[in-house]
């Protein structure tokens, strides 16, 4: 797995850029927008307070991308039964246009405390 993420609200994911060190002439990005790989617990509480409002499409695509790095993060811990809430989260959230917000905060609620756990 990757050292470096990315956590913006256009993209939630690994550094996929190639080169580090030097920017390209006339690159006036200032910030450094990568860090360290957020815990399990951190995506878990993200992906929660991100679950309280879905409008529009682009909020529900980038829960999705936080939804899919926090269950393969719960596959590594080996918390399968966390990554099996998130999993079930991820299906309500893809078959139901605007998600059932009760069931998605229950598995939501149910993912972290299975993750508190650890199992």
């Amino acid at each position: 797995m990757r050292e470096k993420w990315v956590d913006t609200h256009g993209y939630f994911g690994p550094d996929r850029r190639r080169r580090t060190g030097k920017k390209p002439w006339k690159d006036r990005r200032t910030l450094e927008e990568a860090g360290q790989l957020p815990s399990l617990g951190h995506m878990l509480r993200r992906l929660r307070v991100q679950a309280m409002d879905l409008s529009t499409p682009e909020d529900r695509r980038h829960m999705l991308q936080i939804m899919a790095a926090a269950i393969s993060e719960a596959e590594r811990n080996q918390a399968f039964r966390c990554a099996d809430a998130l999993k079930q989260a991820d299906r309500l959230l893809r078959l139901s246009g605007s998600a059932e917000m009760k069931a998605l905060d229950g598995l939501l609620t149910d993912a972290m405390n299975h993750g508190a756990i650890g199992r």
